[in-house]
């Protein structure tokens, strides 16, 4: 007998409580109880909904510096809402807290949206580990949903995230005392799924406490409720109430039950296995067909390009020389666009408010637009690079077997086609390294800094750099830092008139310090920001977005400027 319940164990574990949940999605979109009456918060409602988060977040701090200017208490609990709900679900959730704690004051008796907002700022709460403040704030909106009739919905996740955090807390009696209280609000509303899995916490919490019975009658009640469901989250609840119970069974020594429902658990997880099977191997399938029948026609192709091998050349030659033609033309409407851009660009950041650009959410804007560019640039080198200078190699061998089987009546056509062809990888390849630095790409920061600061220096500046444990990260990661520090390099040429400088990078604790220092003259922060501040603002808006910090400090003894990002790797 030990022995099977020994073997119970190890099938088990781990598995019982594959329905535990410490809260019930805390912050799941729910309609807030506010009105929002206001046109311009409706726009910028209708935008967040539309998924133009940045657009909205652009137009909302200018309402609420209209609504708070006009006392609009309202308005001023809406746009606060509406900010508070954008920081949380882009995890932020202190400032959300924040936003939310300046609306509870203007709220006074309106007990719906008091329950609503407490119950927000325990999820926020609870989502960054704060386990006493998310409980304090849970048993808050408890207190207040006595006063607000229906609204069973809220409350149901109000008392399943309390049962989580009461379970966090190993007070099992209380976190039982909850989820009867979220499963009931769950019946009422005729959510049996949501019902099937709060049963199936709540009989994980009883077996926790040694009450195999009640255990097993919840396990039993919650597969009750998804027997018969056809889809899904149907099976999965299905395939949890199975395993529980067959624990259940076990902790009460009827193995018999207790295999009877592991049987059940290991068909219906292997038929939810298989289904992802089928969906795996029919996708393997279709690659592997399109991989075939491009083989095929890959074979033909050559035997066509063997027995055509003269005249084809002459035609691939011409026909890669107009591709190159047209690619040069693109890169200059390109460049022109670009530096279009950029002109529009500055114009714009010269007539914004320089504060308004230190801000996160214009800086997320800015750090975007750089992303974009950067995997521009990235995607057009990696074409000249990988396709048109493969192909242009491939012409000219084309073109050198012609060559040989001409013999001596080699037309002049071929000998000049070869040399433009020439001249044309050539190019490319220069305009390949100018988009995206190879050195970066292939061997990492350390030898890319090193290149940077032995081509920066001369007769007049000499600029060095010291690497300490740095290893290949994330590719992206790499690109961005190399950019910055590409930028404050250039910074340097351009204003210190300093003699040395330095680029220092070492790994620390998961972070990536950054140190350039420089023995020229200085300069005046503020006075940088206001005539040439973009290429600054830049470099700031993209250490905001990598949750980095930068610290500038410059006197007359030279510049130092520090940067510590986490790493991606």
């Amino acid at each position: 007998m030990k022995f099977i319940k020994r073997i119970l164990l190890i099938v088990f574990v781990g598995l019982l409580f594959s329905n535990i949940s410490t809260a019930e999605n805390p912050i799941k979109p729910f309609q807030s109880p506010i009105d929002l009456k206001n046109k311009k918060l409706k726009i910028i409602q209708n935008l967040i909904d539309q998924g133009k988060t940045k657009e909205a977040i652009k137009k909302l701090y200018k309402v609420i510096d209209e609504v708070e200017a006009n006392k609009d208490t309202v308005a001023i609990v809406n746009s606060h809402r509406i900010l508070a709900d954008i920081l949380r679900d882009n995890g932020n959730y202190k400032k959300s807290n924040l936003n939310y704690s300046k609306i509870i004051p203007l709220l006074k008796n309106d007990f719906e949206t008091l329950q609503y907002i407490y119950f927000k700022k325990g999820g926020n709460f609870q989502l960054d580990a704060m386990v006493d403040s998310a409980l304090i704030n849970y048993l808050k909106a408890v207190e207040i949903s006595k006063k607000v009739p229906r609204k069973e919905d809220l409350k149901a996740k109000i008392h399943g995230n309390l049962s989580g955090i009461y379970y966090l807390k190993e007070n099992y009696n209380k976190a039982i005392e909850h989820s009867k209280i979220a499963a009931n609000y769950q019946k009422e509303l005729g959510n049996k799924k949501i019902e099937a899995g709060i049963l199936n916490n709540l009989g994980s919490i009883y077996y926790m406490q040694g009450k195999y019975n009640k255990a097993l009658k919840a396990f039993q009640k919650a597969l009750a409720l998804v027997e018969n469901g056809k889809d899904e989250l149907d099976k999965k609840t299905r395939r949890s109430a199975f395993i529980n119970i067959a624990y259940a069974y076990s902790g009460l020594n009827n193995y018999k039950k207790a295999f009877e429902f592991q049987d059940k658990y290991t068909v219906i997880d292997d038929s939810l296995k298989q289904e992802l099977k089928y969906k795996e191997i029919a996708e393997i399938s279709s690659k592997y067909e399109v991989a075939k029948k491009e083989k095929e026609t890959e074979v033909e192709k050559s035997k066509r390009l063997r027995a055509e091998l003269i005249t084809k050349g002459l035609i691939i030659a011409s026909v890669l020389l107009l591709i190159a033609v047209y690619v040069f033309y693109k890169l200059y409407q390109l460049s022109r666009k670009n530096y279009k851009l950029q002109i529009e660009q500055e114009q714009l950041v010269n007539r914004a408010n320089i504060e308004k650009i230190k801000s996160d959410a214009q800086s997320r804007i800015l750090a975007a637009t750089l992303d974009g560019r950067l995997e521009e640039r990235k995607e057009i080198a990696a074409v000249l690079h990988d396709n048109v200078s493969a192909l242009l190699s491939a012409a000219n061998l084309h073109l050198y077997a012609s060559k040989k089987q001409l013999g001596s009546n080699v037309p002049v056509e071929i000998d000049k086609s070869q040399s433009i062809i020439s001249d044309a990888s050539n190019q490319i390849r220069d305009l390949s390294h100018k988009l995206m630095s190879s050195i970066l790409l292939k061997f990492g920061l350390t030898a890319a800094i090193q290149d940077l600061c032995e081509k920066t220096s001369n007769s007049t500046i000499n600029v060095t750099s010291n690497s300490k444990n740095i290893t290949r990260f994330n590719q992206n990661f790499e690109i961005k830092i190399f950019n910055v520090i590409t930028e404050m390099v250039n910074n340097m040429l351009k204003h210190s008139n300093a003699q040395n400088g330095m680029v220092k990078l070492e790994q620390l604790n998961g972070n990536l310090q950054v140190v350039v220092f420089d023995d020229g003259v200085g300069f005046n922060l503020d006075e940088i920001h206001e005539k040439d501040g973009v290429g600054l603002s830049q470099v700031e808006a993209r250490i905001l977005v990598l949750d980095g910090l930068i610290n500038i400090k410059s006197s007359e003894a030279g510049t130092r400027i520090f940067i510590s990002v986490p790493i991606e790797y």
